[in-house]
């Protein structure tokens, strides 16, 4: 008995044809946060980190909480960009790459010009340029970016 519900041959459901600009509009727009998002994260994560070290160093206890949120914003800016690969993992991978693992290995390649790299991006003063200095020289760059790498390869495979 034949399934009455059975398509005709070579039929598609209307607004097939443009399926796939929907997922290239949000995967653009993924890639795009993305790579906004995560500087700004690698920013607060890094800066409080350098602050909280600083405060260790000295033993300056005054300046600690706002380390500590520094910290925290950071983390939860970057936990945005890991979800985001549920929307878009093309977005997650892309900025894994550009902001975590691309850094990370040329810092080990070329360890004399990692400093030299970092102070010509732009918005940074002396501080911000010691701070992702010790972030990418620390390996936490390399790490992040293999952290968010993992997440958007979890979002490609959840899409299968």
């Amino acid at each position: 008995m034949p399934n009455k519900f059975e398509s005709p041959a070579g039929w598609s459901p209307p607004g097939a044809e443009f399926q796939n600009q929907r997922s290239t509009g949000r995967n653009l727009g993924g890639v795009l946060f993305g790579l906004l998002v995560t500087p700004i994260g690698i920013a607060f994560a890094a800066k409080g980190g350098a602050d909280i070290r600083y405060w260790v160093i000295v033993g300056a206890v005054v300046d600690r909480w706002t380390a500590a949120l520094e910290i925290v914003v950071g983390g939860l800016l970057l936990m945005v960009v890991a979800v985001l690969a549920v929307f878009s993992p093309l977005g997650t991978v892309v900025a894994s790459l550009v902001w975590g693992i691309f850094p990370g290995i040329l810092h080990i390649l070329f360890p004399d010009d990692s400093f030299r790299l970092i102070s010509s991006l732009p918005f940074t003063d002396s501080s911000m340029l010691v701070a992702l200095y010790a972030w990418v020289s620390y390996g936490f760059a390399l790490i992040t970016g293999f952290m968010l790498l993992g997440a958007g390869l979890v979002g490609v495979l959840r899409r299968r």
